[in-house]
């Protein structure tokens, strides 16, 4: 059953949204959940189901009909929308999509440098990030000089300088060959942010990241459990049309 607790206390608050491209036809049909600081939750179901929809009502990319959102107490309206937003890291399916300047340090800087963080702060936490992410070497290459997971990686550390309290990633393993998958469940396991949402089919994958999943069907969260017992749960994954042996 999905827990729900007072908005203000927790990381991300969901009550009964609703949105569809028309009114006919919703893709989301009064979706409830929280997000506790703490947690690292799974967002799951198969192609067509909503999860990139769900994400994009909660970074304000998407406005719902029906509901209401809240990011950190916070709740999400046209008002709001800015403040919010800079609580909120999100990395979209492809990097190509985010990384655009001419060399992934500028990247990393142009966020913190947008909001106002002087060039020397900014470029302090673009060395630091790269570093981390074991990028260093490649800090003055262009997006198009960098393999798939390095990209991976870089986006996460334009993300990262702004400091979220939630971060949030479509289908991160996408195009990563195993070393990369490893690589990134290391790194997402040990990241400084209060809440980490992950819409993945990579099911073995997000059993090593995450200890909680929702499994998104039929425009509803059909399912709320520890992901370590619903990935022990055949009959359930298969029901849900996520097979775990494809």
């Amino acid at each position: 059953m999905t827990r729900t607790h007072p908005p203000e206390r927790i990381g991300v608050a969901v009550r009964d949204l609703v949105f569809g491209y028309s009114p006919e036809t919703p893709i989301l049909r009064g979706i409830s959940f929280d997000l506790t600081p703490g947690e690292r939750i799974a967002l799951l179901g198969p192609t067509g189901t909503g999860k990139s929809t769900l994400m994009e009502n909660l970074i304000g990319l998407k406005r719902p009909q029906e509901g209401q959102i809240w990011i950190g107490g916070t709740p999400l309206k046209p008002d709001t929308l800015s403040e919010v937003r800079r609580q909120i890291g999100f990395a979209f399916q492809d990097p190509d999509d985010q990384l655009f300047m001419p060399t992934i340090f500028d990247d990393v800087m142009f966020g913190p440098c947008n909001y106002g963080v002087p060039p020397a702060e900014a470029a302090d936490r673009a060395d630091r990030l790269l570093a981390q992410f074991g990028l260093t070497q490649c800090a003055r290459r262009s997006v198009h000089e960098l393999s798939g997971g390095q990209k991976r990686l870089a986006t996460l550390a334009t993300i990262l300088a702004l400091n979220p309290s939630v971060l949030i990633l479509d289908e991160p393993t996408n195009g990563l060959d195993p070393w990369w998958r490893r690589h990134l469940a290391e790194i997402l396991q040990d990241l400084p942010v209060q809440v980490l949402l992950i819409a993945s089919h990579d099911l073995r994958w997000v059993g090593r990241v995450t200890g909680r999943s929702l499994v998104l069907g039929d425009g509803k969260i059909q399912v709320d459990r520890p992901t370590p017992d619903l990935l022990e749960d055949g009959d359930t994954l298969e029901r849900c049309g996520l097979p775990l042996d494809c």
